[in-house]
């Protein structure tokens, strides 16, 4: 059967964002952390109303996108190891993305500063994101190139 890969990358992607989604919310219901990943995306577009629907929107826009370079990017760097390089390349967007976050929206003081554990249950949510990643790629994108 042929189907676009591209964009089973991208649908690969937003439905990694809901293994994480459920970890920061649980997080947040624990009183670990403040805000969860969707309530923290939503922050991007309403500044200082978290909503979780337009969190999940946006969410999946950003995961399908870090997805698809992710795709991309194992056509040169080979398949193996790929869970590994998953986490890796997810704890790194979720760097850049962090960064930009708080340069344009908590440096400007538009919300006000999240506390320390928020940082932390953001970062173990990417980690997971790119464990779920690496295995749904593994199963349903990459299974021919890869040799067990």
């Amino acid at each position: 059967m042929k189907y676009d890969k591209p964009i089973v990358a991208i649908l690969l992607g937003a439905i990694s964002s809901i293994p994480y989604e459920i970890f920061t919310r649980i997080l947040v219901f624990l009183e670990i952390g403040k805000y969860s990943m969707y309530q923290l995306v939503s922050l991007m577009v309403t500044l200082d109303r978290p909503n979780s629907i337009l969190g999940a929107v946006s969410s999946f826009i950003v995961s399908g996108s870090i997805a698809t370079i992710f795709y991309y990017s194992l056509k040169k760097l080979d398949w193996d190891y790929l869970i590994i390089k998953s986490v890796v390349a997810s704890l790194i967007s979720w760097l850049i993305l962090e960064s930009i976050f708080m340069w344009l929206i908590e440096g400007r003081e538009l919300i006000p500063h999240r506390p320390i554990n928020d940082y932390y249950s953001e970062m173990f949510g990417a980690t997971l994101y790119g464990i779920t990643q690496g295995l749904l790629f593994e199963k349903y994108l990459l299974k021919r190139y890869i040799h067990r």
